[in-house]
């Protein structure tokens, strides 16, 4: 039972605890700027730390409650208390407390939600898009069709007009020659 009790003590202090890579990994997305900006920075610290502090940061915006910056004349440098927060560095591990493991996965289901709707915004625009595109060339092809048919009708009416001319005509200089014919015969 001492070990059960033991376990169970050191749960209550910290109760989430990930291994360095778990915790870069399941919480990157809510300090990629932090993390690219010390990539490529001079200074080489682990990308857990650089982590822990943005994320820090970030969770005492959300909630000026946890801690306050040691240096309130440089918000954007200061340094967070993270035992105040309520997130601990170890060699290997990184230790969460109840309050602090709620906050960031608010913030983490947050980042979720709205890569999501950016991500089904940008499918619609696209399907909208090619929608769009394909009612574009199937009315391009459909007044393509309805030119082609006005086309070929003015062209049997101008068709009509002629050959009317030419039956006009050649009445004419029928009526006309035998009019002739017949001022001829008389004379």
């Amino acid at each position: 039972a001492g070990v059960v009790e033991a376990f169970r003590v050191s749960r209550v202090g910290y109760p989430q605890r990930y291994n360095h890579a778990q915790f870069v990994t399941r919480y990157k997305n809510l300090a990629l700027k932090e993390l690219a900006k010390a990539a490529k920075g001079s200074r080489k610290m682990k990308p857990v730390d650089t982590l822990v502090d943005a994320i820090a940061k970030k969770m005492v915006e959300i909630d000026p409650t946890l801690a306050a910056p040691i240096d309130p004349k440089s918000r954007s440098d200061s340094k967070v208390d993270l035992m105040e927060v309520g997130i601990q560095v170890g060699k290997t591990k990184v230790f969460l407390r109840r309050r602090a493991f709620d906050i960031l996965e608010n913030m983490r289901k947050a980042y979720i939600a709205t890569a999501t709707v950016k991500i089904q915004a940008l499918a619609r625009g696209f399907i909208q898009q090619r929608t769009f595109t394909e009612h574009c060339e199937s009315s391009l092809q459909l007044q393509c069709w309805v030119r082609v048919i006005i086309a070929e009708r003015k062209v049997q009416t101008v068709r009509e007009l002629v050959n009317a001319r030419k039956i006009q005509n050649a009445y004419r200089r029928y009526a006309g020659r035998r009019y002739y014919l017949c001022v001829l015969s008389v004379t």
